[in-house]
């Protein structure tokens, strides 16, 4: 069926304001007019207020786990001062540290030295005490004559270079000797071993480093120490201990080695 205005202007005029206005018309929506500036406050208010509300969430997050900064700075000082006070105490330690090591090393020094001192006293009173007994059996020997002198103890032995021996011996004076200064001459005679007897060396030689060592004064008792040299490749098989007075021979000992 179709209507007589259908294809008339007023027709089309009204299929516009219906496709405009009717139910299938584009969707509008309807704005309220705001200032710029007014926009711009209200952003900044909403910044302001969530920067508000994250620094109290912070604060309120330090007050609540106890890391008030405020406390914390003190707390630091504290524990500054305190770190202070304990490395002072540290280095007092360290001092006192070191000057009882000082201490103690000088202790053990002393002692390292009084014991090596008490050793050799020990030593040499054994030395003394055995001298001495040597020289009271001497004394009580009727055999001597009062213009005799006794020797004892001979010992020769070699030293650390070769061909160097080191010699001592115990010489004590006799009856009417006895308590009057005497001078003596020492006299060494090596016997080399395998040498015939007329091959032995008579020492002091001229070109002895130490004559004056064969050379005795005395009194009473008296330990001689010495030392030699003999040629190179030449071994001791004896050794005699001559004492002479003025060129006399009036005592002599011999020790085979």
């Amino acid at each position: 069926m179709s209507w007589p205005f259908s294809g008339s202007r007023l027709a089309l005029i009204l299929r516009r304001l219906r496709g405009r206005f009717g139910i299938s018309a584009p969707q509008v929506s309807v704005r309220t007019q705001v200032p710029w500036h007014l926009r711009i406050l209200g952003i900044l208010a909403v910044f302001g207020f969530a920067a508000g509300l994250a620094w109290w969430a912070y604060d309120t997050g330090l007050r609540t786990a106890g890391f008030e900064q405020r406390e914390s700075g003190e707390l630091l000082d504290e524990l500054r001062v305190a770190n202070g006070k304990l490395e002072e105490e540290a280095g007092s330690l360290r001092s006192l540290l070191t000057a009882s090591e000082s201490s103690l090393q000088i202790e053990r020094a002393s002692q390292k030295l009084l014991s090596e001192k008490n050793s050799a006293l020990v030593d040499e009173n054994s030395k003394l005490r055995e001298e001495l007994a040597v020289f009271e059996r001497l004394t009580k020997m009727e055999s001597m004559r009062d213009n005799e002198v006794a020797l004892d103890q001979l010992n020769v032995r070699m030293d650390a270079l070769p061909g160097h021996y080191r010699f001592s011996f115990l010489i004590a004076l006799q009856g009417a000797r006895r308590g009057k200064e005497t001078r003596l001459n020492l006299q060494i005679l090596v016997t080399p071993r395998g040498g015939a007897s007329g091959a032995k060396i008579a020492l002091p030689r001229q070109q002895e480093n130490d004559p004056a060592q064969y050379e005795i004064m005395m009194r009473n008792f008296r330990r001689i120490e010495g030392k030699f040299v003999l040629p190179v490749g030449v071994t001791p098989s004896g050794v005699e201990i001559r004492i002479l007075e003025a060129g006399v021979l009036i005592a002599s000992k011999y020790i085979t080695l």
